[in-house]
Order: structure tokens, then sequence, then C-alpha cells
């Protein structure tokens, strides 16, 4: 399957303003790509990254370059997945193991900071670039091959907060993230000082 990532820079006055990370996740995933297990990112400083491993691959990317995420389900026992710049193809970039997947679908996940994106899921008459032999749109798929993921709340009422009050140490964080774990159409996502030292780690 493909789709298609045109990039668009907005203003910012930050230092490092502008962060695009394509890929592919499992619907169980959190939103920050790459930086878990079976969540699979390519960001435009040239590193792929999967649970928070960051390595070089393919090339950088910047703003009105066109990406393409390709997974191939068809090579054997394993699924690869791979990216074109501007029509050049990068290479494989991972190859995961079917039965580690365990029959769960895969989802087109973006990770952005600063940048408009337009996305071509088969919808437009033309593509950015000619499509490789043997892929097609994911919206160009039979609904019947196609796994919806969760839906999002459909009004603010629908959507949850909780605040959790108490001394230091008092299990404020491992009864949030149990809680969590429990729920996963909730799909949580915890805030707070353990989790911001954790992502500036990454």
């Amino acid at each position: 399957v493909n789709e298609e990532i045109s990039v668009k820079h907005l203003p910012s006055t930050e230092p490092d303003p502008h962060v695009v990370r394509v890929g592919w996740s499992l619907d169980s995933c959190s939103t920050q790509l790459g930086e878990e297990p079976f969540s699979y990112g390519y960001g435009g400083t040239g590193k792929k990254s999967t649970n928070c491993k960051f390595e070089n691959y393919g090339e950088t990317f910047a703003e009105n370059d066109v990406i393409a995420c390709l997974v191939d389900f068809e090579c054997g026992e394993e699924v690869e997945m791979s990216f074109m710049k501007n029509g050049k193809w990068l290479g494989v970039a991972y190859r995961v193991r079917k039965e580690l997947l365990g029959g769960r679908a895969l989802f087109p996940h973006v990770l952005v900071k600063n940048c408009a994106i337009e996305f071509n899921f088969g919808q437009r008459e033309d593509t950015y670039f000619s499509v490789p032999p043997g892929f097609t749109f994911i919206q160009h798929l039979p609904v019947a091959e196609r796994v919806r993921g969760t839906l999002g709340p459909k009004s603010k009422a629908e959507c949850e907060i909780l605040m959790m009050v108490g001394l230091p140490a008092a299990g404020k964080t491992t009864w949030a993230v149990k809680h969590a774990a429990a729920n996963p159409s909730k799909k949580y996502n915890i805030l707070g000082t353990n989790a911001i030292m954790d992502k500036m780690r990454v």
C-alpha cells in the first residue's frame, strides 16, 4: 500500500521549529511516532526510528518535498516498510515478522511540529509521483480489506480528563499507567513530570 505526503513549513521563532516524521503504527500506539514498539517513523533529519532507536536512513527532507510511505505485505514472512523522496526510492527501512504483528493492522502515522501537510491516499486524480509497480494507494483497496481504527470522540462532551492529586511518591503515576493500560480504547495521554522528562531524553 502507498500514501503520499507533501510538506510545507509554518512560521515560527523557535531555534528548531520544524519537525516532520512519517510512517506507520499500530492503532494502540501513542501519537509519538517512532518512540515505542510497533511504531515506525522516518524523519526530515534523515533518521528512521522505532522504539526510540534512531538510525541514519535515506536523506533529509524539508519544505516542498513529497514523501511516499510504502508497505509490502507480500514478501514472505515479513512486512517491509520503505519510503520514497520526490519519486526516488530510499530502500527498505524496516522488516517486521508478521507473527510479531499478530494480524494487527498498520495505520498511516504522521508527527508534525509547525508544518502543514497535504496527504494523498489516492483521492487525487493525479499523483505527485508515479506509484511503484506492485503498490496501490490505500483508498483504492476494497472496503472489505480495510480495518477501521479507533474512532475519535464525536464532541468535547465525550472527552475525559482525570487529574491525580496527592503527595509525591503516593502512587499517582503508577495508578494512571495501570488505568490507561486497562482502558486502551480511551487512548489516555498521561501528562506529568515523568512523562515530560522521558520525552526530553528522546
